[in-house]
């Protein structure tokens, strides 16, 4: 609350002059509630990760309005790591190997490396448990929770390889270098785009408008820079062209894949 609230006070302050006399937080704990707030009118606008994103834009419940550089990134991939002393060299290895994503809610930890590996024809299978043998010909997978389980696992040889963001590979919290040492990256996807700041469908055109304006400059006044740190550590938000339009098809590719996934 914290965090919305620091946005929402920049937000209320630079739009009064609009005849916007508040701006008020409201929370939805799941994509679903956040469904429903949209369609009831209930929320206006709303940062969310990119699958989430087009899922709604599919519904027909919101549309993107800027990217959002969450914690100073516009953009990142998944790095898909194995042992260095290792046999696999290669996503090409991984049939009959078993391989650890983060947990089913992540991006770069799930969604992004299960496309790269159906991408590349490979066959996927849940196991029973970590310690389950990998099915022939197929890559049998388990959910680490955590990036630091991820970098362990494989580290152990619990999975034979496994996928992290970039950002985490380059972070000695999640991966420490006494861990990292032992591995080697085998593949990197394309770079998606991180964050999006969006509204509800429907929204005037006009708020619609002066809402990206206001955001866009946000970092340039020492009040909007502040309330930035505050909320979830953005450093500033752009429009979606460019390398912004790149980084979102690339998740819309992605995304599309994951569509024909089931558990």
């Amino acid at each position: 609350m914290e965090r919305l609230n620091a946005m929402a006070s920049y937000l209320e302050t630079a739009l009064a002059p609009d005849g916007i006399a508040a701006v008020n937080v409201v929370i939805a704990d799941t994509p679903e509630t956040m469904g429903v707030m949209l369609r009831n009118g209930k929320v206006d606008l709303f940062s969310e990760t990119p699958f989430i994103s087009l899922d709604l834009i599919e519904d027909g419940l919101a549309e993107p309005l800027l990217r959002e550089w969450k914690k100073g990134v516009a953009e990142y991939h998944t790095v898909i790591i194995a042992r260095r002393d290792g046999t696999v060299r290669s996503l090409a290895d991984l049939p009959g190997r078993k391989f650890a994503f983060e947990d089913i809610g992540s991006t770069s930890g799930y969604l992004l490396p299960r496309a790269a590996l159906e991408a590349a024809n490979l066959s996927l299978r849940k196991l029973d448990n970590p310690r389950s043998a990998a099915p022939d010909g197929q890559v049998g997978y388990s959910f680490a929770n955590g990036e630091i389980n991820v970098v362990a696992w494989v580290n152990r040889g619990l999975a034979d390889a496994g996928a992290i963001s970039n950002i985490d590979w380059e972070s000695t919290e999640n991966a420490p270098e006494r861990l990292k040492g032992t591995l080697t990256i085998i593949h990197e996807t394309q770079p998606v785009i991180r964050s999006l700041m969006m509204v509800r469908r429907g929204l005037d055109p006009d708020v619609k408008q002066r809402l990206a304006s206001v955001l866009s400059l946000m970092h340039e006044t020492p009040d909007g820079a502040a309330a930035l740190n505050q909320y979830f550590s953005v450093s500033r938000y752009d429009s979606l062209d460019g390398d912004a339009a790149g980084g979102m098809e690339a998740a819309r590719v992605a995304w599309r894949q994951s569509k024909g996934w089931t558990e």
